[in-house]
Order: structure tokens, then sequence, then C-alpha cells
């Protein structure tokens, strides 16, 4: 008990001053709570009115930005609505409804929303710089005329065009060319880059054309050495749904502005892509897949590839290839070569003026979506096919004009002979006009029928020329007008399916049992031709025989370009030293089904024991089955 007396006793009691102290340390501690409270308070409704977005009445702020975008870019903006103005996360203005106008009103921009981000430290001194600006919403009108008279070269050389901005963003807006026709984008939307003198400036971003969508992925220059006349490096990624272009090389402008470089252009369909973008290239709808790639040259006056390679399908072709600019339209140029060529394609429009019966449209001919621009090309190939021809080392040429293709064969190997030809057809006011001429020589006709898909029906070495021209709306009245002529020699060949000598000797014991089957055999001759005149569409057998030391035959008739038939008559005699009567046979029927009938008058008047049964008015026009059956 004592103990526990003496430990009390020893601790020290609290005096009045100990007391006060303490009351004093806990009054500064509450107080310095709500003073960090209070501070605490201020800063956040300084941070949150920084942070919100301030709406200004007074046109101070606009004027500001509005002597920026002059100063530094030339542009005279004009807010029509709302000004607003925030400090955080980072100094920013907006404008509603604005209109822009640059230099020489060489664009306009009207609509839309203009944001700016600042820069923060030139605010402390009243100063405005923006280092992003975005556009939205808006729409742009420019024309192809301002962009050639603006002096690039002064306007990026300007002292104040080295502006702290190194953004401009747009979004969700439209451009016009109001000079080009069907010159309009939407769906806009791009970032344009540049840092300054000694960077270059690239663009990215997308547009839709027509529904689809076209995406610059890579574009970039050098401003700088291009306001000083230097060349400058430039890349440029192209793409859309229908293809893609990429060109790297050197820019210059001035006097001589030029682009120099690799060029790839690469369509997935020529004929789609004609199809989507309304833009009219010669013979566009009659080509599928394309590629040119090589180096490029562009100026003023001209496009030029000096050395090409252009891909048509499957078929790969060499050369030099140029778009001529300085005319009143575009035109392309080319020489080009390929190991291997089809050129089928463009043959469809003339197999099409045939319906499925077999007979001529009538329906009117139109030239103009397969015209399209200007073309004149050179071509040479080792082996090239022309629908169902087939030639080889082949020299032609192909001529398009608006309404207007002319194609020819400057000279052509086929089957052991040489071709040479013309084809052309214009259209004018809805009518037509079709020209076809052409040499060929030593043709092996056999060869020839068999690769076309015939029946070999005769063989031997043919020459010859042909000129058929015709006009009218229709392929069918073409056909009703046309005029021309043909000859054809044929010189040591074969009649194959039919035995003429045979004919002549087995008539000569029993006339009366041609109605047997002939078919089979051959007849051996010297030399064929014949010679047609065509007038109104009906062609005029003028001469046509076929001679052997053993026959004459003789063929006279007419051939219809119109319903495309025949109505002929072949006269087969023996030499002039034998005095037997000649055989005749009817040939007729439709092109591809072409029958040889034994004329039955004539070899019932061969027949002693039949002609006194029929008089001259009873004898039969023709009652026998054909002998030969030919296409």
């Amino acid at each position: 008990m004592e103990s526990s007396n003496c430990g009390a006793g020893l601790l020290p009691r609290p005096t009045s001053t100990t007391a006060g102290k303490a009351r004093s340390k806990v009054s500064i501690r509450f107080m310095s709570r709500r003073v960090v409270f209070l501070i605490a308070l201020i800063a956040l409704a300084v941070l949150g009115a920084a942070a919100a977005p301030w709406t200004l009445s007074g046109s101070g702020l606009s004027r500001s930005v509005a002597e920026h975008l002059k100063y530094h870019y030339g542009l005279d903006l004009e807010v029509r609505g709302r000004s607003t103005f925030a400090i955080l996360p980072t100094p920013r203005v907006k404008f509603e409804d604005v209109n822009l106008a640059f230099p020489r009103e060489t664009a306009k921009v009207k609509g839309g929303i203009l944001r700016g981000e600042l820069h923060l430290l030139p605010l402390f001194i009243g100063r405005i710089e923006l280092k992003e600006i975005t556009l939205s919403d808006t729409r742009i009108e420019t024309s192809q005329e301002a962009f050639r008279s603006q002096d690039w070269a002064k306007l990026l050389v300007d002292p104040a065009a080295a502006s702290p901005a190194t953004r401009l963003i747009l979004t969700s807006s439209s451009l016009t060319m109001v000079d080009v026709d069907d010159a309009s984008l939407d769906k806009v939307n791009a970032l344009v880059q540049w840092s300054g003198p000694g960077t270059p400036l690239s663009i990215a971003g997308s547009a839709s054309w027509h529904g689809e969508t076209i995406t610059i992925e890579q574009a970039s220059f050098r401003p700088d050495l291009l306001a000083s006349e230097q060349l400058s490096p430039v890349s440029l990624v192209l793409s859309a749904p229908t293809g893609w272009l990429a060109l790297t090389g050197e820019a210059q402008l001035g006097r001589d502005a030029r682009i120099t470089g690799d060029s790839q252009i690469h369509a997935t369909s020529v004929r789609n892509f004609t199809r989507w973008s309304g833009i009219k290239l010669p013979l566009g709808s009659l080509v599928q897949a394309l590629s040119i790639k090589g180096d490029v040259s562009l100026n003023r006056r001209r496009v030029t590839w000096p050395s090409v390679a252009v891909t048509l399908g499957t078929d790969q072709l060499e050369g030099t290839m140029a778009i001529r600019l300085d005319g009143e339209r575009p035109v392309i140029t080319g020489t080009l070569a390929a190991e291997s060529l089809d050129l089928s394609n463009f043959f469809r429009p003339f197999s099409q003026a045939r319906v499925a019966s077999g007979a001529w449209s009538e329906e009117g001919i139109e030239l103009d979506p397969v015209t399209g621009k200007d073309l004149d090309l050179r071509l040479s190939a080792t082996t090239a096919h022309l629908g169902r021809v087939r030639v080889e080392n082949m020299a032609a040429s192909v001529l398009v004009r608006p309404g207007s293709i002319e194609a020819s064969i400057g000279r052509a190997d086929l089957h052991q002979g040489t071709l040479k030809g013309r084809l052309s057809v214009a259209t004018r006011e809805g009518v037509a006009e079709f020209r076809s001429q052409g040499t060929f020589d030593g043709v092996d006709m056999a060869a020839f029928l068999g690769f076309m898909g015939e029946a070999r029906w005769i063989t031997g070495r043919a020459q010859g020329q042909f000129l058929l021209e015709g006009t009218g709306e229709t392929p069918a009245e073409m056909m009703r007008r046309a005029q021309g002529r043909s000859t054809i020699t044929i010189q040591e060949g074969e009649l194959i399916g039919l035995a003429l000598d045979d004919a002549l000797r087995r008539l000569e014991k029993r006339p009366l049992l041609a109605s047997l089957n002939w078919r089979g055999g051959r007849t051996p001759f010297d030399q064929a031709q014949a010679q047609i005149l065509v007038k109104n569409g009906v062609g005029e057998i003028a001469d046509a025989r076929l001679a052997s030391p053993s026959l004459l035959t003789t063929l006279a008739g007419q051939v219809s370009l119109v319903d495309r038939t025949l109505n002929l008559k072949a006269d087969v005699s023996a030499p002039a030293q034998n005095p037997s009567p000649s055989i005749l046979f009817d040939v007729n029927g439709g092109w591809d089904n072409v029958t040889v009938t034994p004329d039955a008058r004539s070899l019932i008047q061969r027949s002693g024991a039949a002609k006194p049964l029929f008089g001259p008015d009873r004898l039969p026009q023709s009652s026998l089955q054909p002998i030969v059956n030919a296409q």
C-alpha cells in the first residue's frame, strides 16, 4: 500500500500553463484542417471552372483566333454561332457555324464546327496560338481553276506560314469541286500533320465517293522544298474497292513543275471501275484485271511511262505508254509487245450483234459506253487470239475516239499464211457505219477450219481479199444495206466428204440411184476460186469454179447476209473432150447447216428410160436426199 502511494506521488500534476498549450495545439490543428479543406474547395472550383467550357457572348475570342488564322494562313474566319473557351485538360476553343475563306478564294468552308487546341504559354501574355485545328460537319467547296491559279510556292515560302499549328483534322465533312462534274466526296475524314520546315507533311484519311470508300493510306511531301523549287520526296498510296495506286518519287514546283518516280496501278476490274466511278476509259467496259507498273514522269502536258510493264488479264506486255494532257481531251498512247495476247474480250460487242437464234439483232448500236476517251495503241505479239482466230507474229494498232473504233493488222501469220486487215465502226446521230477490208495469202484452209471448230471440208492454200461495209441503226439494218465484194482462190486442195469423180461415174451408169447417200470420199482439184459481189445484203456469185484434170465445177446463185442463207447451184461436168452432160447439185440452207443435194430434174434428164415418162412440165424439182451436210 505504501509503495503504491509512493509511486503515485511521484507523477507530476498538470499545471494551468500545460493545459493551455494543449488546448492551443488542438485549436491550431482544427483550424489547419479547415483551411486545407477550404483551399481544396477553392482549387476544385477553379479546376472545374477551368475544365468546363465557357460560353462567351463577346467577339473578342473569335476576333483573336481570326487574326491568328489570317496572319499564319491567310484565312478569313467568320463565326455565326456560339463561341466557347476552356482551359483544362488543355486550352481549347470551339466555334459553331463558321465560314472560312482561303487565299484568293481557292476554297471555301461553309458551316460546321471549328475546334482549336491552344498553346498554353502565349495565353499568359494575351496571345492566341493554335497548335491543332479540327473542322467537323462542314462543307468545303473548291475549283480546279482556283487551284491552278494559286501561287503555291509563294504561299509555302511566306514566313507567316511558320505556324505553331502542327495538326489539321477534318471529320464528317464533304468536299466539292464546283467546276468538275461528279467530283463530290462525302464522309471526308482526314489527318494532316506538319511539324514545320525540314520535316515532311503527311496526310491520311478516307472519303466516300459513289457510295464506296476511298482511302489515302499514305501521302507525304516536303512543303519547304517545294516552295523553294527544289526536289521534294513524295509518296502516295491510294486504295479503292476496285484497285489501288502507289507512287514513290520526287516532285518540283515552278515553271517546269513535274513529278518523277516509280508507280504502280492495279485494277481488279476496269469494267467495274468504269461502272462505279462513271469515268469513261477507252474500251474500259471490255477490260477485266489491269496492272501498270514502271517509272513515271508527270508534268502539265503529259504523263509518261518510258518503260512500263502492263498486265492485261493473264497476259504480260512491255513497252512505253503516255497520256497527253495538252489537247482538247486526254489521249492515251502506247507501244506494247507480248509473247501471248488474248484480245477475245474486245470482239465481244461484234458477237452480240447476233441474238440467240442466230439472227441479226434489231437493237440499236451504242459505242459511247465502249469507246470512252481517246486511245492510240500499237500492239505486237508472238501469238494473239482475235475472237476465235489465232494469229502469230502480229503487228496491230488500235485507234479509239468517242463513238469510233478502228483496228488494223499491219501483218500477221495465219496458219502458215499471212493476213492484213482493217476494221472500223463509228456512230453518228444514232446511225452506225461499219467497214472491214483485208487480204490473206497462203492460208492452210484445213488448219484454219479445224482451229475455228468447223468441219475440215476443204484443204489447200487460200489467198484472196474482202471488202464489206454498211450503215444502219441496228445490226440487222446494217446487213440489209451491206455492200462489198470478196474473192478467194485455193490452190491444190481437196473437197472432203464428196467424191464428185465417183458421182460422175455412177451417174453415167445409173442416174436414178442418186438418191443413195454419197457421203464420204474426196475430190482433189488444182484450183478453186470464187468472186462474190454484195449489194443490199445479198451476195451474187459472179464467178466461182473448181477445176481438176477429171472435172470442172461451176457455182452460181446467191448468198444472203440478211438471213444468213445460201441458194446455190453447182454444175459438175467432165472435161471438155468428154461429151457427157453435166450434173447439177443444189447447195442451200443456213450458214451453219449447209446441204448439198443432187438436182432431180437433171438426173431424170440423164436417164434414157425415165425421161420419156415425164413431160417438160412434170419433171420434179427435187425429191432426193442430200448427199452432204456440212457446216
